[in-house]
């Protein structure tokens, strides 16, 4: 008889999501102890998860819980793990029916559909700043090592599109001093983005698709292209190419899948929540470089950072 481990694990794995799902979303991180009738039964589950550890009578963070989903911390996740409770649990109840359609489940699941993408993100401004701050988070742990993933010393302007808090370009600022960088996002973004960016980075609002982009010879683009279909990703890169100057550079912060597809199953579990939630998939390099030599570019590189993102550089 084969070990049925791997079948049972799966069977409980979003028990363990669903058991720090709830207790972030309790505040229990952050200090707070709800009464209930059966909190105990929570906050003992999260100290067989190595959450929490038991001192006497009272329960407090261990280190990885203190840094990583504790809301204060510079480094949290909780926004992310508070966006995935709220957001995307529920649209993932209904990924059968977003296999058969090949389409995103937010009226299915919710009773409405904006037309625009991120209008779903930001329905309110508490869903729009857990959005921001899961993307803060992820940011955190992957820009470094996306930016230090090629040499971008030759370029002098970074303009990261839909750049959020403005994590990527900080974490270039840091790596290349002589280099300047602002974000470009949604108007409603930015006034997040102060809080984060300060003055160490310009703060410019706009539309990547409708506006006019602001010069540099380097755009970013982190987490944005598995957002959407192909129609729009040659739309955004055609006026990226456009608006580069000759050997300019784009950036590009993405999950990559193995040529064969067999992996990784990481890259795999984002492209099915892409599914449930935008218009778009997680893809190979040799896909992403198909679409970019499309646009014009003419050298891509990729390199696997073992972040959660990884990286791709096109030249013009």
């Amino acid at each position: 008889m084969t070990d049925p481990a791997p079948i049972l694990d799966l069977i409980e794995a979003f028990r363990r999501s669903k058991t720090m799902f709830a207790a972030t979303a309790l505040g229990i991180f952050d200090g707070d102890r709800p009464k209930g009738a059966a909190t105990d039964r929570l906050l003992d589950a999260c100290v067989a998860l190595g959450l929490l550890e038991k001192r006497g009578q009272e329960y407090v963070n261990t280190p990885v819980a203190d840094d990583y989903l504790r809301s204060s911390s510079p480094r949290t996740l909780s926004g992310y793990v508070r966006y995935s409770n709220s957001v995307l649990y529920p649209l993932w109840a209904n990924l059968e029916d977003a296999a058969i359609d090949g389409t995103h489940r937010w009226k299915q699941t919710f009773g409405e559909e904006h037309s625009a993408l991120f209008a779903n993100f930001f329905k309110t401004e508490e869903s729009k700043r857990d959005f921001l701050m899961g993307m803060h988070g992820f940011g955190m742990l992957s820009s470094p090592a996306v930016v230090a993933a090629f040499d971008l010393s030759r370029f002098r302007r970074l303009v990261d599109l839909g750049g959020a808090t403005g994590h990527l370009a900080l974490a270039a600022r840091e790596r290349y001093p002589r280099m300047t960088a602002a974000v470009f996002d949604l108007a409603g973004v930015i006034e997040i983005a102060k809080e984060h960016a300060g003055d160490r980075v310009e703060l410019i609002p706009g539309d990547f698709f409708q506006d006019e982009l602001p010069p540099a010879d380097l755009y970013a683009l982190g987490r944005i292209l598995h957002d959407w279909n192909e129609e729009k990703i040659r739309r955004l890169l055609a006026r990226i190419h456009a608006a580069l100057p000759a050997g300019g550079g784009l950036l590009i912060a993405e999950r990559l899948l193995r040529e064969d597809r067999g992996g990784p199953v990481a890259t795999h579990m984002q492209s099915l929540n892409m599914l449930v939630c935008t218009e778009g998939r997680e893809r190979t390099l040799s896909e992403y470089t198909t679409l970019l030599r499309e646009a014009g570019f003419q050298e891509v590189r990729g390199h696997v950072t073992g972040a959660p993102l990884d990286a791709i550089l096109a030249v013009k």
